[in-house]
């Protein structure tokens, strides 16, 4: 039987679906919020009177698909063209961005390979390939959910800055050469307070390699910053020049400078050129992003000025001109050496949480804890969607909020206890000797 929409009833799982309830919901997944609602109270009951909430889900994730295919306009939910295992990709993409059956915005990648599974039981009951290849890395749906279980996993693991450690970090690059790797690193430190970078932002997969972003046309461009990402501006929006001004003193050039411009060619989310205005913190120079900035720019005039488009954070070795790139193990090393000077008892399980990413975990800590909005983290920080979540840590600043809200109930409970241990009872008082039993 064909529903409303033309999706035939063929294509949904329809072990004993005598009433076609799924086609149904097929059909009001395309109305409004409050039918969407009543759609998901409606499986939920259908699933718990027939004691098979597996199933139910199932059948509500494939219905969802179905009815996502015909808001793309896709004439066949399910085929044999290999442009299906495209298809499904984006559709997890969407499931993970919170387009899905009970309008999440955050999921978990196992959540994502249910709803894969269950488009692939569409495929399985047609004797169509299926979309969804486990383990295939150059499969669209096995990419999308590798990604986001990576995303947690390395959230889970790794471990953010603090205070402390952010000072090592900016004390081994004051006491570096200008040139150097400690001194880099120590930039990007203090720029990754304000912008948490991933990795390949800033960072190449070898030092003497660079690595490129591919696009379908087949051009390559440099993935991470290159030095026309990094604009410096004057009070009057004036953009400032810096070529030719390496042996002038730097603090010259910085007071010149009222905001500076960072932007992302290539990113993670696919919002790609977008810029962000970071102002200059003069009150706090040694470790203002902008002031870091300006040292990274210079330094690229200084030792690599014949390839202004190539990756604009570079450094050279002692004895050495050559320019260099920052690798994930180089940030590594770097931060585990600050944690090590920071923290001298640490265990060798705690130190192992630090890498490169810790560096964006402690920019969300730090909004997170200054009480910044969901969607500003999402903007500074350049989310898609609610996965910084995953990134918040149970820090001695969250941990010590915790107890400053219990503190007036913690009163009343020491008053309870001072007052029953002189033998009298305040009967006004909700807490009795009997509550506390």
């Amino acid at each position: 039987m064909d529903s409303l929409l033309g999706i035939n009833s063929e294509w949904i799982n329809t072990h004993d679906n005598e009433h076609d309830t799924v086609g149904l919901s097929a059909l009001v997944t395309e109305f409004t919020p409050h039918l969407n609602s009543l759609s998901n109270i409606n499986h939920q009951a259908n699933s718990k009177s027939r004691g098979n909430q597996e199933l139910g889900t199932e059948r509500s994730r494939q219905s969802h698909y179905i009815a996502w295919c015909n808001k793309q306009n896709v004439k066949d939910p399910v085929g044999s063209n290999t442009a299906y295992k495209e298809l499904v990709g984006c559709y997890l993409q969407d499931v993970i961005r919170g387009v899905n059956f009970t309008n999440q915005q955050t999921v978990r990648s196992q959540t994502v390979k249910g709803y894969a599974n269950a488009v692939n039981e569409l495929f399985r009951l047609r004797n169509k390939p299926l979309p969804y290849i486990l383990g295939d890395k150059l499969n669209y749906s096995h990419t999308a959910i590798a990604n986001l279980a990576d995303e947690e996993t390395i959230a889970v693991q790794r471990s953010p800055l603090d205070d402390t450690i952010a000072a090592v970090c900016v004390k081994l690059g004051q006491d570096a050469p200008p040139n150097s790797a400690h001194s880099l690193l120590a930039n990007i430190t203090c720029i990754a307070r304000y912008v948490g970078p991933r990795l390949s932002e800033y960072g190449q997969q070898t030092q003497d390699k660079i690595t490129y972003h591919t696009w379908n046309s087949g051009n390559k461009v440099v993935r991470s910053w290159i030095l026309q990402d990094f604009l410096f501006f004057d009070r009057q929006k004036g953009r400032i020049n810096l070529r030719g001004r390496t042996n002038e003193p730097i603090q010259r050039i910085y007071s010149e400078i009222c905001y500076m411009t960072l932007t992302w060619r290539i990113q993670k989310n696919r919002r790609n050129g977008q810029s962000i205005k970071i102002p200059t913190d003069s009150a706090h120079i040694d470790i203002c992003p902008v002031h870091h900035a300006l040292q990274i720019v210079l330094r690229k005039f200084r030792i690599d000025s014949s390839n202004l488009d190539t990756p604009v954070c570079v450094f050279t070795k002692d004895n050495s001109t050559d320019p260099l790139y920052l690798t994930g193990n180089k940030v590594k090393e770097f931060l585990k050496k600050a944690v090590k000077i920071a923290r001298p008892n640490i265990t060798q399980d705690e130190l192992k949480k630090f890498s490169a990413h810790s560096l964006r975990v402690w920019a969300c800590v730090l909004l997170d804890q200054a009480g910044k909005s969901p969607s500003y983290i999402q903007q500074r920080l350049r989310w898609q969607g609610d996965s910084y979540r995953l990134y918040l840590r149970d820090t001695i600043h969250s941990s010590q909020a915790h107890c400053n809200a219990l503190a007036k109930d913690s009163n009343n409970i020491i008053s309870a206890i001072s007052t029953s241990a002189e033998g009298t009872i305040d009967e006004s008082n909700p807490y009795t000797i009997n509550d506390m039993d």
